[in-house]
């Protein structure tokens, strides 16, 4: 009897075990992630500031319940559950912008929280937008009979957010109008893909074969996804959100949007970095570039590290300072080696004040530009500000004081331009 209890356990064992194999590779074969039609509720999602976020009937047979996500200003994040970690995805769905108000649909990807600090990838679909949500209200059968054609916004820009600050003044390179089939009108249901393979994130709406944007330069590879609506304005909706396991970007074609030439070998690229704080330290300027040396900040000890720039040659100084907690301030170091004696232009753009010590003395001061440009240094429409300094023969210490903090976005871009 014993003998064959045991069979028989043993051959449950043996089924149990293939049906557990088989469907292991069916899902791995298919590569289905997650997917959601939002019809059994929001079970599979976390929310940051739940009450701005509802399942609403669309009054579309075809999509029946969506999720609304409400503007309020403050943040709103829809994240998927247990997408912890998840890296090479594609991720697809339905957008619907219910009226022509300041809107806009914001793909969450590589999302992690380090401490009390959100940092994450972001791309947006902008639709066209006007400025009188009541008026808009009363009118909004008359608005989708006769769309204007003067509104604002059909555009996609990145966007990704550092200590939950948007950064997108960092990038107006990627700026992309939408136009003919990818233009998006309020009323109408749209579909959107991105695809995000390690930092890398090629987004898509109406052409799903060409990508509107491809974005390689955000500094994490991995973690979760989601959504987000506009920081102030009226709903988006999603429906049929959709993530698949890929192995690589479907598009091979050249970055886009077309004309970008970032020539980080121009600029000032090395660096090092001391901070945040909540304060200037004047130990540090009085001592300027000392490695090695410990600072007690707030009975925190600091000193100076490296500091990798992006692949544009940006020094995102919103990877150090903080948007929330008031520590806004951090120092930046460079060197440049000198022959002898000479003349120089330190040429900046910046989104922050800066404040430019050159061999421990004051050379002057930056103030904050309305947007930064990687192309500054030879493109007269995107001209920084300079201060003309006077290298010593040797290696010569620059240090730059940022005031971080700023709405949209923390970083600079630096250029020595040698006189003639």
């Amino acid at each position: 009897m014993f003998y064959k209890l045991m069979k028989c356990l043993l051959m449950m064992l043996i089924i149990s075990c293939t049906w557990v194999t088989i469907f292991s590779k069916v899902t791995v074969k298919k590569g289905i992630l997650f997917t959601d039609d939002f019809e059994k509720g929001t079970v599979k999602w976390d929310f940051v500031n739940p009450d701005k976020t509802k399942i609403v009937d669309s009054g579309d047979p075809r999509h029946d319940k969506v999720l609304s996500l409400h503007s309020g200003g403050e943040a709103v994040y829809a994240l998927i559950k247990g997408s912890h970690g998840w890296t090479n995805i594609k991720v697809e769905g339905d957008v619907f912008f219910p009226f022509y108000y300041h809107h806009y649909m914001g793909l969450i990807y590589n999302y992690n929280v380090t401490g009390t600090r959100v940092d994450f990838g972001s791309i947006f679909l902008l639709g066209p937008y006007g400025d009188d949500l009541q008026n808009y209200y009363k009118t909004y059968r008359k608005l989708q009979e006769h769309p204007p054609d003067h509104f604002l916004g059909n555009i996609i820009l990145v966007n990704p957010h550092r200590d939950s600050n948007a950064s997108r003044l960092l990038y107006p390179e990627y700026w992309v109008t939408l136009k003919g089939d990818s233009a998006v009108k309020p009323g109408e249901w749209h579909h959107f893909k991105g695809e995000i393979v390690g930092p890398t994130c090629h987004f898509y709406v109406g052409d799903m074969e060409t990508p509107q944007v491809t974005y390689n330069y955000f500094e994490y590879s991995s973690g979760r996804v989601g959504f987000k609506p506009r920081f102030v304005g009226s709903e988006c909706r999603l429906d049929n959100i959709k993530v698949t396991s890929i192995k690589e970007l479907s598009y091979k074609g050249p970055p886009l949007p077309a004309g970008r030439d970032y020539k980080p070998g121009k600029l000032l690229t090395t660096w090092d970095v001391i901070g945040p704080f909540n304060k200037r330290i004047k130990e540090i300027e009085n001592n300027g570039f000392v490695p090695g040396k410990l600072y007690d900040v707030e009975k925190k000890k600091y000193q100076w590290e490296p500091f990798k720039v992006d692949g544009r040659g940006c020094i995102v100084s919103g990877k150090i300072v903080r948007r929330f907690n008031g520590k806004w301030f951090a120092y930046f170091h460079t060197g440049i080696a000198s022959d002898i004696k000479k003349e120089v232009t330190l040429e900046f753009s910046s989104s922050n004040p800066l404040v430019i010590r050159v061999n421990n003395t004051l050379a002057g001061n930056i103030g904050a530009m309305f947007v930064t440009w990687y192309d500054f240094w030879e493109n007269p429409e995107h001209k920084g500000a300079k201060i003309n300094v006077t290298l010593k023969p040797g290696e010569n210490h620059i240090i730059v004081l940022v005031k971080g903090g700023r709405y949209g976005g923390d970083g600079f871009f630096a250029y020595c331009r040698i006189k003639e």
